[in-house]
């Protein structure tokens, strides 16, 4: 039994029907975020809305709120990018960990 949508039963990787691959792009990115932030002691929560881009939702402590985390494309590639203004490269992940646990206490 499988328990995601539009997923062979078999669950190898690159056997996803109908997802676009930009969606699974962003959710393999924004999951070594969420490692990354695990490390650094912070907790996080990804949403995936059936046909919505993946967010990923960090509490904020000091606020009493949580934080979106997205991940953007544009000419320079993938990039993390939260509260608007700040943005990472993804291959920068270790370090825009570090900048939102800064963020989120």
């Amino acid at each position: 039994m499988v328990n995601l949508p539009n997923c062979s039963p078999s669950g190898g990787r690159g056997e996803w029907m109908s997802v676009p691959l930009e969606t699974v792009q962003r959710l393999e990115l924004l999951v070594r975020l969420m490692v990354s932030l695990r490390g650094l002691g912070r907790g996080s929560v990804l949403y995936l809305d059936g046909r919505s881009e993946p967010v990923l939702s960090v509490p904020v402590v000091s606020r009493r709120r949580s934080m979106a985390v997205l991940v953007v494309q544009d000419g320079g590639g993938w990039s993390y990018l939260w509260d608007a203004a700040h943005r990472t490269p993804a291959g920068s992940v270790r370090v825009a960990a570090e900048l939102i646990a800064g963020v989120t206490r």
